[in-house]
């Protein structure tokens, strides 16, 4: 099954002259930034698209890292009876 590619952008000149760019990946992940021209702001967006597969795998590993970190947890009972969960 393939996933749907969610990209998007909006590039808007705000009135301090910068403009604001506001860039969907193709998983949906979102972020905004603020770029001092139009050039800069398009390739903001195709470096935001083009990393998205190692954003993805980094996540995924945090993710896993502290998930494994939260199981440890509660296989030793760690951060368990005091009051600030602190040993």
């Amino acid at each position: 099954m393939t996933q749907e590619d969610k990209r998007s952008y909006t590039i808007t000149k705000k009135d301090n002259g910068w403009y604001r760019v506001e860039v969907i990946d193709k998983y949906g992940t979102w972020t905004e930034v603020y770029e001092q021209s139009v050039y800069d702001a398009s390739k903001f967006v195709y470096e935001y698209w083009d990393g998205a597969d190692k954003r993805r795998e980094e996540n995924e590993l945090m993710v896993k890292a502290i998930t494994n970190c939260i199981e440890l947890d509660q296989k030793y009972n760690i951060l368990k009876g005091n009051r600030d969960g602190l040993d």
